[in-house]
């Protein structure tokens, strides 16, 4: 392979050993293993033309078939094996909780040219978790750092992070994966760049003078997790994609995420959207896990806000009988801590709860300093039918 160029990518730190996750968790729990043996190489070609078959299909039938000698290779039996006997509770957890966004992910991969089951390094990444993060900043569905984040369109701020947004992070991902194969040019380099980041696969390429992703690593040191992200792909994918042939026969998927788009006007707090919805807060809260403090944003005029399935009429026809007995907007105030003051007493003034004020500031404890600033919102609510 031609020594690349400098990645036109930002980069992403090598996340072995930095990623938030528990002990069991199948992009960590890696068994020991003796260093892969040239067959190996072998199962990087077979996989890319297996790739490369798929993306050439017309839309409707880009799957993603693996040939035979993948399904057999010993490193793909090998994490086969640890998910369906050594981790089988847990990667059972797992497979449940795709029901909930692989439809969804599924529809955005397969409208943006890619087969459906790339959808599986997301679950390498983040196990199907919106809210997970890494001590290196990654966080989403798909565990991006906020600098390729914003990259790739999504917002960060204070009120909004759209990396936990399952479609907006999806899309993201999906520009990404291209962006990355235009770049690298092979399926399986895309792959290992997207779990450590370009400017490491770029070092590791220019420093190994490899000609093959294993003599990439064995040379470059790569970590363990990077080094094992293929075979794991290749297992996560044949187990999900046909579960009772592993063993998972009594699977019960997740309810698949379904929801309204409306347009939420101003600030609108989750426990205001959920009574315009006739909805629970709670789902209101699940289906908009982008907003980091229960409201949409200030600023923002006519915010997607989602509601569940069924409810965005009722919601509209709320908004339009609120908007018609509303005289003020909905502002932020901030109020400066001062000597006597509790969050008690300052949602007291405010006509606050407690637990919303807390919310809204992102604390954990009740515990306040002098001169500390936190926003409150004066109530209000508006919205219609997107």
């Amino acid at each position: 392979m031609p020594k690349p160029q400098p990645a036109p990518f930002v980069a992403k730190s090598d996340r072995a050993d930095s990623r938030d996750k528990p002990a069991t968790s199948i992009a960590r729990a890696t068994p020991s293993v003796a260093p892969p043996p040239p067959s190996d190489n072998r199962l990087i070609e077979l996989l890319e033309k297996d790739i490369d078959k798929a993306v050439e299909q017309p839309r409707e039938r880009r799957r993603l078939q693996f040939s035979k000698d993948v399904v057999e290779h010993p490193r793909v039996r090998q994490f086969i094996s640890q998910y369906s006997v050594s981790n089988k509770s847990y990667f059972e957890t797992l497979l449940a909780r795709s029901g909930k966004y692989m439809p969804i992910i599924a529809k955005v991969l397969s409208e943006e040219g890619l087969p459906e089951e790339l959808a599986y390094l997301a679950l390498l990444e983040s196990e199907f978790q919106v809210d997970t993060a890494s001590q290196a900043g990654a966080a989403g569905l798909w565990q991006f750092v906020p600098s390729t984040a914003r990259q790739y369109g999504l917002r960060i701020d204070d009120w909004v992070d759209e990396r936990r947004d399952p479609v907006k992070s999806t899309k993201a991902a999906a520009a990404y994966l291209k962006d990355l194969h235009r770049y690298y040019g092979r399926w399986y380099l895309v792959t290992a760049a997207y779990n450590a980041g370009p400017a490491i696969i770029d070092k590791a390429l220019q420093t190994s003078r490899a000609s093959d992703f294993w003599g990439i690593k064995e040379k470059a040191q790569l970590s363990q997790e990077t080094r094992n992200f293929v075979p794991k792909f290749v297992a996560v994918a044949l187990i999900a994609t046909n579960p009772k042939k592993y063993g998972f026969n009594n699977l019960r998927y997740e309810e698949p995420l379904e929801f309204d788009e409306v347009e939420a006007e101003g600030l609108l707090k989750f426990d205001a959207a959920a009574e315009m919805a006739e909805a629970d807060r709670a789902m209101i809260k699940e289906l908009n896990p982008a907003l980091l403090r229960s409201v949409t944003p200030p600023g923002s005029r006519g915010y997607r806000l989602r509601v569940p399935v069924g409810k965005g009429l009722v919601f509209a026809k709320a908004g339009e009988y609120q908007r018609s007995k509303e005289t003020e907007p909905v502002q932020v105030v901030t109020h400066e801590v001062k000597r006597g003051d509790t969050l008690a007493s300052i949602a007291a003034r405010y006509g606050q709860a407690v637990s919303s004020l807390m919310e809204l500031n992102g604390l954990t404890t009740a515990r306040l300093q002098i001169g500390q600033k936190l926003r409150v919102i004066l109530d209000g609510i508006r919205g219609s039918l997107r």
